[in-house]
């Protein structure tokens, strides 16, 4: 009658689910075999004394004493926590039915067989075993009822030769209706059955109720978490219709306005989230991978990136219901991607700047000790100039040859070039002073145009310095403007020794007084500037030249040397046509340097490139 665990399991495949409610309805079976065991007793000891219709009522009594004990073996053995339920908990409901079934049937036959109206109650049991069994279990407990009441009949029908008989003791006089024994007792029986059956009904219906509520609101907080989810969640059925869809996956549509429309449709995604469904779809009888990622950009207000995961739903009965498609939002880590990367690329501009700077820097320093050597030299140089001077003047007196005159006059001019120029590099060289004075800018730039007629680079460049007729004197520190003038022109050298053609170049320096303003322009032929370069061109160590042939410090600290004095330092250039450089300086600036009187300060940003 009972068959193993296995074949239990096999016959329906119970979810686990089913055997949590499993486990509750056989707790409620067990509470209410105390009560059908307390009824029995009762039944026992009415039938014997109060209405003498039992012969023997011990039977009876051990029929119950039976029933109590299996219940207490039942409720120890029963598992009490339904979340710890399993298959032996449907062997176990199996067992009781079975067995109070057979507990009824004994009942049953000590009473009377089927003459006893409480035979009705084989009905409970069938309800019950339909309750809490599984399909196939419930059928079987319903033929062993068949069979049970069977053998009853068939044991009346015979007399009791097969099992014995235990007939009531009623009188037959009229039949069995003319007994009021018997028929309070089948009124007993028929109330009983009436309210046991309503009591059965009311628990279904109430049973069937809290899970029905239980249900719509685990419903509506799948619905609320699903909603609340950062991710976005589709599930599409077997048949291809979105089931569901929350405010996150809504967001990926082709157009926010299509899911206004009606029910959301697979077209209303990107191509490639459709493309993929479909295919999900259309091998939804082959296993598919869990977890299979793909990637799809979704439109909108701003351009989304999501990286979406897809997985089959299978039911409890092992067919598949539909798939799954679970995305995150990847727009905002694809950003800090961007800008980790940009900022990577910043700081490795940087290193290579700060590596550039430390060549030139180290550049500087050979310069600066070669600058040093220099001046040393030119002091030591200078000792053997004045005694060839000396030389030359003495030989002029005694020599009365004109020609040797001549020649004696030619070196005398070459000694007194070479130490003029000794003198413009020692003058270079000294440190420089904060004296301004009022300076003849002509002669500034005659000055410093000296120093560069004698560079190697000049000796392609026609140099065209136009001075300025009535030019006001400037208040200013001659050393300071100086390096300006020099680092101007050495820039223009460079630019037109740059140019690949070897067409003779001309630098042309001119100068005039306007507005109160002294200015300087200095133009070259070399091959100018495009505008973004002209806008880095008063940054610190920026330059286009070679590693080694600039420091980029040249028009950073020229820029700064004219705004110190109320200045400004423009550029105009063009890239092949060559560049000028504009200086404008006050006849005095605002601010007094030398005095230390109040006035208004000097504007920042004074150099722009045109």
């Amino acid at each position: 009658m009972v068959s193993s665990a296995g074949e239990f399991a096999g016959t329906d495949r119970a979810s686990q689910y089913t055997r949590e409610t499993l486990v509750e309805q056989i707790l409620w079976l067990i509470r209410l075999r105390w009560i059908a065991a307390a009824c029995i007793v009762a039944a026992g000891i009415v039938g014997s004394s109060l209405f003498p219709v039992l012969a023997n009522p011990l039977p009876i009594f051990f029929c119950a004493a039976v029933l109590l004990l299996s219940n207490i073996f039942y409720w120890a053995i029963a598992t009490k926590k339904p979340s710890q339920a399993g298959p032996r908990d449907t062997v176990l409901g199996m067992v009781q039915v079975e067995f109070d079934l057979v507990i009824l049937t004994c009942v049953l036959y000590f009473s009377g067989g089927v003459v006893n109206p409480f035979f009705l109650f084989y009905l409970f049991h069938v309800i019950i075993a339909t309750i809490i069994l599984p399909r196939n279990l419930s059928f079987t407990v319903g033929v062993t009822t068949i069979l049970l009441f069977g053998l009853l009949a068939a044991n009346e029908l015979n007399g009791g030769a097969w099992l014995g008989y235990y007939p009531l003791r009623l009188s037959a006089v009229g039949g069995l209706w003319r007994n009021q024994v018997y028929v309070l007792g089948a009124f007993v029986a028929f109330v009983f059955t009436v309210v046991l059956a309503q009591y059965v009904t009311r628990m279904i219906i109430v049973r069937m109720t809290a899970k029905e509520f239980e249900a719509a609101r685990n419903g509506e907080v799948l619905n609320s978490v699903i909603n609340a989810m950062a991710e976005g969640l589709l599930f599409v059925g077997i048949g291809g219709e979105v089931v569901t869809c929350n405010p996150a996956a809504r967001l990926w549509k082709k157009s926010l306005e299509s899911g206004d429309k009606g029910a959301d449709s697979i077209d209303d995604f990107p191509p490639v989230l459709a493309e993929h469904i479909r295919g999900l779809l259309s091998n939804s009888d082959k296993d598919v991978a869990a977890g299979e990622v793909i990637t799809f950009t979704a439109g909108g207000p701003e351009k989304r990136y999501i990286e979406a995961r897809s997985c089959p739903v299978v039911g409890t009965d092992g067919r598949k219901l539909g798939y799954v498609i679970v995305g995150l939002d990847l727009t905002e880590h694809k950003q800090l991607e961007k800008d980790l990367l940009e900022r990577t690329e910043q700081v490795s501009e940087i290193n290579e700047m700060l590596k550039m700077s430390r060549i030139e820097m180290a550049q500087r320093e050979k310069m600066v000790a070669i600058g040093q050597m220099a001046t040393g030299i030119a002091h030591e140089i200078g000792n053997p100039l004045a005694s060839l001077s000396s030389v030359a003047q003495y030989l002029g007196r005694k020599l009365s040859t004109h020609e040797q005159k001549e020649n004696l006059l030619l070196i005398e001019y070459q000694v007194h070039r070479i130490s003029k120029i000794l003198k413009r590099m020692l003058s270079l060289s000294r440190p420089a002073t904060s004296e301004y004075k009022w300076t003849d800018v002509n002669e500034l730039i005659d000055n410093t145009l000296s120093l560069i007629n004698f560079d190697r680079r000049a000796r392609s460049v026609q140099i065209r310095n136009i001075a300025g007729a009535d030019l006001p004197t400037v208040w200013l520190n001659p050393q300071h403007f100086e390096q300006v003038l020099l680092n101007v022109f050495i820039n223009a050298l460079d630019a037109m020794n740059a140019k690949p053609d070897r067409q003779e170049h001309i630098l042309e320096i001119t100068r005039e007084s306007k507005s109160g303003m002294v200015e300087i322009r200095v133009s070259d032929t070399g091959i100018g500037m495009s505008p973004e370069v002209c806008r880095r061109a008063f940054e610190s160590f920026f330059t286009t030249k070679e590693i080694g042939k600039g420091t980029g410090l040249g028009l950073f600290i020229s820029y700064n040397l004219v705004t110190e004095i109320d200045g400004t330092i423009e550029l105009e250039s063009e890239p092949g046509r060559g560049t000028t450089v504009i200086i404008q300086v006050p006849r005095r600036p605002k601010k007094c340097l030398i005095g230390g009187e109040d006035a208004e300060p000097s504007q920042p940003n004074r150099a722009r490139a045109v």
